[in-house]
Parts: C-alpha cells; structure tokens; sequence
C-alpha cells in the first residue's frame, strides 16, 4: 500500500498539510501516517542560570520550582499534540481518506523523519515550523536539514492551496529532476489533462539538453508546453514563470550542491521554496 507521511504542528501550514496530502493520497490511492514530533526538553532555551548567586535554600526551592515547571510543560505539549493529531486527522477523514495512523514522537523531527522513510513513499512538511515567524524570509529550521537527509519525494506545503490545474516543472537535466520525471510519468498523480510546462534556464545557448525530458513526458500522455531561456538567475526566472502562468505546483530537483557551495554561493532551491507561494514537490 501506498503511504504518505505527513508531518504536522500547530503552524499556520497544518490545514493546508492537510488538504494537499488529501488531495495526492486520493490520486495515488495512499495510506496517510500523521505524525507530531514533540521537541526534546534541550530545545527549549535554556534559562539563565543565577542560582550561584543566591543562597542555598532559596537555590533548592527555585530548582524544585524549575523542576515542577519543566514537568508541567511536557504534560501540555502531550496534551496539544495529541489536539493537532485529532484535529489533522479529522481533516483528513472529512476530506475522504481512509486509512490515517497518528504516531506522536518525542526528539529530532529529521531523526524521526529518517526512521519512517524507508516505509513511505512521500513526504509532507509545511515552509516553516510553528516556532517560525511567517513572515520572515527565512525558512523553517528543521526544512533545509529534511531536504537533504532524506531521498524520498518531499512536498512541500505552502500558504496558498489552490486545485492544482497546471504544474511545472523547472529543468536543468541533473539526475535529480529526471528522477522527478519518472515519478510523474509511472504514477497517477498528475492526470495526463493538465497543463505540463517545462522550463529549462540556460546560462549559455543550448547548455541544457530537453528533447529527452519532453519526449518522454510526451510519450507518458502529458501535452507539454517547452520553454527555453538563458539567464544566470535560475531562480528569479523560475519564480516569474510560476507567477505569469499561473502555476499550481513547482516541481523541481532539489540541493544539487553541496551544503558549503550553497552557504558561499547560495541554494536555488532554498531560494525557489522562500519566492514561489505555490506547494513544490522536490526530489534528490
């Protein structure tokens, strides 16, 4: 069976976790696992320590103090993932899938992600966590550090959620987008009616080879619309194209770089996930 593992929080993501995963489980006759990932007690930010400057008793009574609170603050977020587990699935059945499990962890989410990757076959994760300000520029913590750990599809859930009427996908002929070329054309995910656009951006004429790609698209049953241009930002083209044509869903390979090229040079596709308002499906 088909399996899908969605990662939920108490974001403004979640509810649009929810509708997209709905939508690909249905396309694709999935499972859903739905799955909360609590932070270890060593996330929380320390506080700080001035017990040293005090003297012993009232040293002994604030960490039994401390000690109440800490045990008080894994008992309501217990308490509130169990809520976001219910509350998600209970979208997830209104929305018609059958088969949801809730699997509540405590630890690292990219450790725990790890764990289950090898039983699914999709991943789901919002642009940025709970924790995250929405409207920073930055991207989740926790996203960057999934992308690249694990080598399973991984969709990615944006602020709009739209029926996905026409995709994209961005191509520059590395074996991570022709990876996502064989997922399109061996499952049913996206039907063969909708608008397929592929556009590669060259930086010199002719650097990207596409007749392969379209071919096979093609021979898959997809009308593809080919669009070539040359310019050495890949990602603001890519980011006006979705923008101009009305894009659904970006799909795209993602992190063909190493971590260190991209902290010196910068990530197209970090780049792409902060621009594009759209959902994105990345492979590696």
């Amino acid at each position: 069976m088909t399996r899908l593992l969605v990662c939920i929080d108490g974001s403004a993501y979640a509810d649009n976790l929810c509708a997209n995963a709905a939508w690909v489980a249905k396309q694709i006759n999935a499972e859903i696992d739905l799955l909360h990932v609590l932070r270890r007690p060593s996330d929380y930010q320390a506080p700080t320590d001035h017990t040293g400057l005090i003297g012993l008793d009232a040293r002994s009574d604030l960490l039994e103090e401390l000690t109440r609170v800490d045990e008080e603050r894994g008992r309501l977020d217990q308490k509130k993932g169990k809520i976001i587990l219910e509350h998600g699935a209970k979208m997830l059945k209104e929305a018609g899938v059958e088969t949801i499990n809730l699997i509540h962890r405590r630890g690292s989410l990219v450790e725990t992600i790890q764990e289950f990757e090898d039983s699914v076959d999709m991943v789901f994760m919002g642009k940025r966590g709970e924790h995250a300000d929405m409207a920073s520029a930055f991207l989740g913590a926790n996203l960057e550090k999934v992308a690249r750990a694990i080598h399973k599809p991984l969709f990615i859930v944006s602020s709009v959620v739209r029926p996905i009427k026409r995709f994209l996908i961005a191509y520059d002929g590395k074996d991570s987008v022709r990876k996502a070329i064989d997922y399109i054309t061996k499952h049913p995910l996206l039907k063969k009616g909708l608008e397929c656009h592929l556009l590669a951006v060259e930086r010199a004429k002719g650097d990207i080879e596409t007749s392969g790609a379209e071919r096979k698209l093609r021979t898959a049953g997809f009308t593809v619309i080919l669009k070539t241009e040359q310019n050495h930002h890949a990602d603001q083209v890519i980011s006006s194209y979705v923008v101009e044509n009305k894009i659904d869903l970006l799909i795209t390979g993602a992190y063909s770089h190493s971590r260190m090229h991209s902290l010196l040079l910068g990530s197209t596709t970090a780049s792409l996930i902060k621009s594009c308002k759209v959902p994105l499906l990345l492979f590696r």
